[in-house]
């Protein structure tokens, strides 16, 4: 009997030594620190199909489903935006808020016939938003933010977008999203 229990005790002497707390591969072993809006715009080329943390105050949460928002950097001129993807959708009462999603990096490349285009809208008087480029789109959408937005400002969005194409080696304006996998809660 005493050398049944003398086993047993050893046994389980040797299995609490050996079972430690190790991660597991499929855990994440490293924390995303999140990014503003202005460095996405700046490292966007290198971040491109990768995870990305980004926090933001959000400027604008499309009315109809929610499917996509918009949030700023250090300035209005800076935003970058943000499909929902498995996220679900935004809502209303997020706009005025800071939130941080994680997600991965898209970008649409614009090009001179692209912009052409767009500028061709834009002098009929339409949405020269072509994938977002400008921000959010729709004369509709424009009340939700108080309709400080015109021609003037699509206009200007689209000289400057002339601009980079003109400083691009690439021969094409690169203009970042975010496919967003999860809206992050702050601790």
């Amino acid at each position: 009997m005493k050398k049944v229990l003398f086993v047993l005790v050893a046994t389980a002497v040797l299995f609490s030594c050996t079972s430690r707390n190790t991660p597991k591969k499929d855990e994440k072993q490293v924390q995303t620190v999140a990014m503003s809006v202005d460095e996405i715009q700046t490292k966007g080329k290198d971040l491109v199909g990768k995870e990305v943390m980004v926090k933001g105050t959000v400027t604008h949460v499309c009315k109809e489903a929610g499917a996509r928002c918009f949030i700023m950097g250090s300035t209005e001129d800076i935003s970058l935006r943000i499909e929902a993807g498995t996220i679900g959708s935004f809502t209303q009462e997020q706009m005025g808020g800071d939130i941080q999603v994680r997600g991965i990096l898209r970008e649409v490349q614009l090009s001179e016939e692209d912009l052409a285009e767009m500028k061709k809208s834009a002098a009929a008087g339409e949405s020269a938003n072509k994938d977002h480029a400008l921000g959010h789109d729709g004369p509709a959408l424009h009340s939700v933010d108080g309709g400080k937005h015109d021609s003037t400002t699509q206009t200007k969005k689209l000289e400057e977008m002339d601009q980079k194409l003109a400083e691009s080696s690439e021969g094409y304006v690169p203009v970042y999203y975010l496919d967003g996998i999860e809206l992050v809660k702050e601790k």
